[in-house]
């Protein structure tokens, strides 16, 4: 007899061989139209003149000496050794069953199953080798990722944070859509609009804006989580017309436990308003690489990914525990592949911050502080 999990796979492993052997369309993988989008972002108070806008005006411009190209070329943000990528226990006996009060699996750049009061919910899934519309060009993975769509366990939420590539990979997201039909899709405005282009339908896809709330019964224990759409400082678009979608970044509250994940942002005051609104929690998955400070603006830098921990966390910083994401998988700043972690960690000592950092593929269970990876706590050091 086949079971269920052997079916899923067999079935993700051959909506992932039919993608491969067509080669996924370019002007697919692009996503909707403007004219696509414009129906679901249409009354939004964040829309300026057709376009989505940040709250804080742009950074002052920084003078450039036309170097920012050639350095990008030289790569300096690749590792010089092999990263240690672990393989993640989702088809071992008993795992779909088991699921944590409170976990976090790392696969790589923004993607986290995080296990939350018994729903899973996946984080910005980038499984492709490369995160662009293309197989052919692109920044590429620099190391594998820690497990196919095939091997992932059941899954209930896909949780988008904007629509840039390396956050929303057509791929990816067919690959799940085609074969997890219990999978809902929550996303910012006008996100929805790329999903439904590739053939999702809208009854799997939740929505919101800034400050919005859904709250959703889901998983097998029927939980009702909600989700909060909080404000980013970032930008959208896959191809020249910038900013038609919504970026954001996501609280999210189960009956006992929570967890806010940033997507990519720069810095900004108004996650301390985010902290003392819907905070605070029990784990914040915070972006901590590809920053640079010509783009001071869109993601931010190590010491700002520990301010923002703060201000989430209020007085329970103790309490809380920060998993960085967004760096190590993709090569897309001028900073060297470990300088992210090696400047996150000081700063998180002396501000009395808790930072847990396992490898692709690493699993923490947070509720017991135990964790795959955590007995070698500089593992990154013997890749750098």
């Amino acid at each position: 007899m086949i079971s269920a999990a052997s079916a899923t796979r067999d079935a993700a492993d051959g909506a992932a061989s039919r993608l491969a052997g067509a080669g996924v369309p370019v002007v697919r993988a692009l996503g909707a139209g403007r004219d696509q989008i414009r129906p679901h972002v249409e009354g939004s108070p964040h829309l300026r003149h057709g376009r989505f806008v940040n709250a804080e005006p742009p950074s002052p411009p920084i003078e450039s000496d036309g170097s920012v190209l050639r350095e990008l070329l030289r790569r300096p943000g690749r590792p010089m050794r092999s990263v240690r990528v672990l393989t993640p226990a989702f088809t071992a006996p008993g795992f779909d069953d088991d699921r944590a009060d409170l976990a976090a699996t790392w696969l790589g750049h923004a993607t986290v199953l995080v296990e939350l009061d018994g729903v899973r919910i996946l984080t910005d899934p980038v499984l492709s080798r490369r995160c662009s519309p293309s197989e052919l060009v692109g920044p590429a993975r620099l190391h594998p990722a820690p497990a196919p769509v095939a091997a992932l366990p059941a899954v209930d939420v896909v949780l988008i944070s904007h629509d840039h590539y390396d956050h929303l990979d057509y791929e990816t997201i067919a690959a799940i859509a085609a074969t997890r039909p219990e999978v809902l899709f929550v996303a910012p405005l006008g996100v929805g609009a790329h999903l439904e282009a590739w053939g999702i339908s809208p009854e799997r896809i939740r929505q919101a804006d800034w400050d919005q709330s859904l709250t959703l019964t889901v998983g097998r224990a029927e939980r009702a989580l909600t989700f909060t759409c909080c404000p980013a400082r970032h930008f959208s678009g896959r191809f020249l017309d910038r900013n038609l979608t919504q970026w954001a970044s996501w609280a999210v509250r189960g009956p006992s436990h929570s967890f806010f994940f940033s997507g990519d942002t720069g810095f900004t005051e108004r996650f301390a308003d985010t902290g003392a609104a819907v905070g605070p929690f029990d784990l914040t998955l915070i972006a901590i690489g590809a920053y640079d400070p010509l783009w001071p603006d869109i993601h931010l830098n190590p010491e700002e990914a520990i301010a923002v921990h703060r201000m989430l966390s209020g007085s329970s910083v103790g309490d809380a525990v920060m998993m960085p994401i967004h760096w190590g998988t993709f090569n897309l700043a001028r900073h060297t592949w470990a300088d992210p972690v090696r400047r996150v960690l000081p700063s998180a000592q002396s501000n009395a911050a808790t930072v847990l950092i396992p490898p692709p593929g690493g699993r923490i269970d947070l509720v017991h502080r135990t964790g795959d990876g955590l007995a070698d706590p500089a593992w990154w050091e013997r890749s750098a």
